[in-house]
């Protein structure tokens, strides 16, 4: 039984999703950015609708009383594509930092023009590379909206964790705005790129307390990630299952030991 409402969600998510991604596409050439938004906030509600309908997930949120007026930043940890779902569906007026050759290619670069993400490209090496990342920051910011940046710019498995990438300090130090960090633990209902969800289960997202302007890079940085990490390893410890739980420990354990 297991099996078979893992296969219904799957089948049903890709092909709504497929249908609403062209849609929203072409729709988003002629309506107004905020509407464009709506749209995928909507996909954003209905996607977390059926992971509680189909998979009988429960997702919680935490520690939204932490969230400052706009504009801030949220730099959350990714585990899933649950999590964006759940982030932007909150936050979807959010100025996310993407790859400029996204906007290169056929609907979605319309989409990402009519958003106004940060849209960056590396091939000017690290300092052009950080001066569109601070350039796009400082115009967001100014508009009231919040932006999105994943630190370590990848989905990680739960208890893994990349290096953290100085673009999430470059965003902070241009626009002079509080950091969130974001833990959580998606990843245990809807694992990273895989056709296999858990059923059953109790996933969360959790704002910590911001980080305010001020801090140089070496603190920033060692604050960000130690405080979204010890986070999301409690969150993981609640809410994975014995065998994700073990394999979630050894990462940890492993990570913390070539630290």
């Amino acid at each position: 039984m297991t099996g078979l409402r893992v296969f219904l969600f799957n089948v049903v998510f890709y092909a709504v999703t497929f249908v609403r991604a062209m849609w929203i596409a072409a729709a988003c050439r002629f309506v107004s950015p905020d509407r464009t938004r709506a749209m995928i906030a909507s996909w954003c509600r209905w996607t977390q609708w059926w992971v509680r309908i189909c998979l009988g997930g429960r997702i919680e949120v935490r520690g939204a009383e932490n969230l400052p007026p706009p504009p801030y930043v949220l730099a959350p940890k990714h585990q899933s594509e649950l999590d964006v779902a759940v982030i932007f569906g909150r936050h979807s007026d959010c100025g996310a930092v993407v790859m400029k050759e996204l906007g290169d290619l056929p609907f979605l670069g319309a989409l990402i023009r009519k958003l106004d993400l940060i849209t960056v490209s590396v091939e000017g090496g690290p300092q052009g590379l950080t001066e569109m990342i601070r350039e796009g920051a400082v115009r967001v910011a100014a508009q009231g909206r919040p932006i999105l940046i994943y630190p370590e710019g990848e989905l990680m498995a739960l208890g893994a964790k990349a290096r953290y990438r100085t673009g999430v300090f470059n965003i902070y130090d241009a626009a002079k705005i509080p950091v969130v960090p974001v833990a959580q633990s998606l990843g245990a209902i809807w694992p990273k790129r895989e056709w296999a969800k858990k059923p059953g289960r109790t996933g969360a997202i959790q704002y910590l307390p911001p980080i305010l302007p001020g801090l140089e890079k070496d603190e920033f940085m060692a604050r960000i990630e130690s405080e979204v990490e010890a986070a999301t390893m409690a969150l993981i410890r609640e809410h994975a299952g014995p065998a994700e739980l073990a394999a979630a420990e050894d990462r940890f354990a492993r990570k913390a030991g070539n630290e």
